[in-house]
């Protein structure tokens, strides 16, 4: 696989190309994210060689991971798959490797994958959008795409899950991950990882999850597939939760997203145990400063004794924000997160609703976020 990620960074540094196809994963750039858009990228491009005819230059498709460089190894568990399975840094593009604004035009087709409402920043892609799959609740209102967008949105415990599907449609599907069955690791891992292995308490797992799964591992000619599972899921949440190394302001950059001026930070320790870091308010201060945001969702996650979840919203300029802000939460009902208030020197509450992700909670701030406008 390394062979073919190198060939074509080669071919896009070369221009030799008719048309130019983008993979972008969502900025969070989880592990869902990340092997997502590597993995399709690599499938279109393992298609566009077999189905090249003689003398055609051809198209090339490169995938994206959307945070900078340097930030790459706060993302624990992509750094530890990606390298388990043989993949390396330098054959990977990050968000500040090139210029999106030079480098797209009208022959350049781009797929989301991971989410389907592009981070503002990117607003000027809207036009080139071709392709975009996605496991969220689709949002209509942030919808500015042509109609001839191609869609594989369906509510699923991970978008591996959809890709896998994506794959398994075309003739040439199976072959593809008997070629590459690293490819068929990578996203067996995933779905285990975002399911935490079908877990009834997390309750994300659907039907479909479990029949890519089951396909997944007849490629992969798996003998232990309960013990694989669990073996994996352990490696993942240990690589995952592995930031005991990153200060405050690294895990405030390790899995974050912005809408309009809310920072969204997600964390695999409790928001009790990230406060209680040294110069954590201080951290979050200047990250709100940084992102020109006014306000802060912070949500946490241990699953180091089952299962929990907790969640602050935090603004040093703005405690007006954060009381109505964190009133609307606690109403909102689609669905219910079930917060339940804490005392802390900001507001703060544990998290009842375990199965409600940051998923659930970009519908709630969209919806805070257009009232404030009305």
């Amino acid at each position: 696989m390394n062979e073919l990620l190198t060939t074509t960074l080669c071919k896009l540094k070369s221009n030799k190309y008719s048309q130019l196809n983008i993979v972008i994963g969502n900025e969070s750039c989880d592990l869902d994210s990340a092997v997502c858009s590597v993995v399709l990228a690599t499938f279109l491009n393992w298609l566009e060689i077999h189905n090249k005819e003689e003398n055609d230059i051809g198209c090339v498709t490169i995938s994206i991971l959307d945070v900078a460089r340097e930030d790459y190894p706060l993302k624990t568990e992509v750094a530890y798959c990606l390298k388990e399975c043989g993949i390396t840094e330098n054959n990977l593009l990050f968000r500040d490797d090139v210029n999106l604004k030079e480098l797209v035009n009208n022959q350049t087709n781009i797929t989301l994958v991971d989410h389907h409402v592009l981070a503002k920043r990117l607003d000027f892609l809207t036009p080139y959008i071709k392709e975009i799959v996605d496991h969220r609740p689709l949002d209509k209102q942030q919808w500015n795409y042509n109609n001839d967008v191609k869609t594989l949105i369906k509510i699923v415990g991970s978008c591996a899950t959809l890709i896998v599907q994506r794959i398994q449609s075309v003739a040439k599907g199976i072959e593809f991950f008997n070629t590459y069955p690293v490819c068929a690791d990578l996203l067996h891992s995933v779905i285990i990882l975002d399911t935490v292995n079908f877990s009834k308490e997390v309750n994300k797992a659907t039907p479909l999850d479990m029949e890519m799964v089951d396909y997944l591992e007849s490629v992969l000619k798996l003998e232990n597939c309960e013990q694989t599972r669990q073996l994996k899921l352990e490696q993942l949440l240990k690589a995952r939760s592995d930031v005991t190394s990153l200060t405050p302001s690294q895990l405030l950059r390790k899995d974050s997203k912005i809408l309009e001026d809310v920072f969204v930070p997600s964390f695999p320790i409790l928001v009790k145990e990230f406060l209680q870091k040294p110069n954590a308010l201080e951290a979050v201060s200047e990250a709100l400063n940084t992102k020109n945001c006014t306000v802060a969702v912070l949500l946490g996650m241990d699953l180091s004794e089952g299962l929990k979840r907790d969640v602050a919203v935090l603004s040093p300029s703005c405690p007006d924000k954060v009381i109505k802000l964190a009133k609307f939460l606690q109403d909102w009902s689609h669905p219910n997160l079930e917060l339940v208030p804490e005392t802390q020197n900001c507001v703060y509450f544990k998290q009842n609703n375990l199965a409600a992700s940051r998923k659930q909670y970009m519908p709630a701030l969209n919806e805070y976020l257009n009232n404030c406008k009305q």
